[in-house]
């Protein structure tokens, strides 16, 4: 491989026009918080100071119909995303194109945006996007030692690494050995405009038309959502409410929870209708929100809850909600994987209206804070201050 040169870039790659090209690298753009996130950052980025351009280890998922019309997209083929091609593929790329800035997104992608950089010896500042707490996911899934070792060899080669929440950052610097200069904490951005909009239109679903309250939950079904423990909390609860609950999303736990459902007894009151394009219109009809989650790295639906004016009810991750939601004022928090916790947390704001009113009119202040504009500008700030060869405070 060839080294990085350490020395500061003296002049941005530029395209034809003279912009700086920005390449965003993404395993795919399947409908999780991280990629519709980066969405809204290529739609949010000024055109009148990039040239951006998007890489993907694989060309689908459900937000590539979202993609600005602009956007020029490389597909990178991979048969998966961990085929061992990849970063040969994408070393190739950023010798042929010579961006000026590397932004990559997802842990694997940042992985081998750092190799491929080596590889093709590019002068490209790299900026790598952490939207996990590492220590979270190793619990859960194994192999910590290994992949600790990766992190704490490969992350310090980036010229700046983005963490969603001060937690993550905090878990960088303290276990993986990053030097705070390099760490900038920087949320994922909501689109505010658009979530009202979207929230606007009418659901399709026939349960919000019926007098019994919906509970609404949402994002991948994987085992880190917790949609089991959302499942039995809401059985417990719907023994002293009649209740609905939605989840909305897709993913490799659909068969264990339909299963769990059935077991239940909760076929006609529990629905899992799959991905949804416009999970807003749910949302805002929704009478309670619930992130039932083990960790999260931010809580993207949070602060989409926050915008709709939605009552929430969230487990207390490591990090995230906590950092997102103020308890009693913007939501209520419970413990981990704690159904009878979460059943009452539920039942609580269900049947207490002051409650619910209050949530509701402070959560659209708090959403302000996360608005795509203020994102979109933090990270302009950063890649332009990278392509001039300056460093970034942290």
């Amino acid at each position: 491989m060839v080294a990085q040169d350490s020395a500061p870039l003296l002049h941005a790659q530029h395209g034809r026009d003279g912009r700086p090209k920005l390449l965003f690298v993404l395993p795919s753009l399947g409908g999780g918080g991280a990629e519709r996130a980066s969405v809204d950052l290529l739609r949010g980025m000024p055109r009148e100071r990039w040239q951006i351009a998007l890489a993907l280890f694989e060309r689908r998922g459900s937000f590539l119909s979202q993609l600005p019309h602009d956007v020029q997209v490389y597909d990178l083929r991979g048969r998966s995303q961990n085929d061992l091609r990849l970063t040969w593929r994408l070393a190739r790329l950023l010798r042929r194109e010579q961006p000026a800035i590397v932004f990559s997104v997802l842990r694997y992608a940042n992985l081998v945006t750092l190799l491929a950089r080596r590889l093709a010896g590019s002068a490209a500042r790299v900026v790598i996007n952490e939207q996990n707490l590492p220590s979270a996911e190793f619990a859960l899934f194994g192999g910590g030692a290994t992949k600790g070792w990766v992190l704490r060899y490969l992350y310090p080669q980036a010229d700046t690494v983005t963490a969603i929440s001060n937690g993550i950052a905090d878990e960088l610097a303290s276990r993986f050995g990053l030097g705070k200069e390099k760490l900038r904490v920087i949320p994922n951005p909501v689109d505010l405009a658009r979530v009202q909009a979207l929230g606007a239109l009418e659901p399709e679903h026939p349960w919000f038309a019926l007098s019994q309250p919906v509970v609404l939950g949402a994002g991948r079904l994987h085992l880190q959502k917790g949609f089991d423990h959302l499942i039995r909390a809401f059985a417990l609860a719907r023994r002293q409410l009649p209740c609905k609950l939605i989840i909305i999303g897709e993913g490799p736990k659909r068969q264990e929870l339909e299963q769990l459902v059935a077991e239940l007894g909760l076929s006609d009151d529990v629905a899992l209708p799959g991905f949804q394009d416009n999970p807003y219109s749910y949302m805002r009809r929704a009478a309670l929100f619930v992130l039932s989650s083990l960790y999260e790295g931010f809580g993207n639906v949070l602060v989409d809850a926050l915008v709709l004016g939605r009552p929430i009810v969230s487990t207390r991750c490591p990090v995230g909600p906590a950092e997102i939601l103020t308890e009693e004022e913007t939501g209520i928090l419970v413990p981990l994987a704690d159904d009878q916790a979460l059943a009452q947390a539920m039942l609580r704001v269900l049947t207490d209206k002051g409650l619910r009113q209050k949530l509701s009119v402070n959560g659209p202040t708090r959403a302000a804070d996360f608005a795509l504009e203020r994102i979109v500008a933090q990270y302009d700030a950063l890649f332009a201050q990278l392509a001039k060869g300056q460093r970034c405070a942290s």
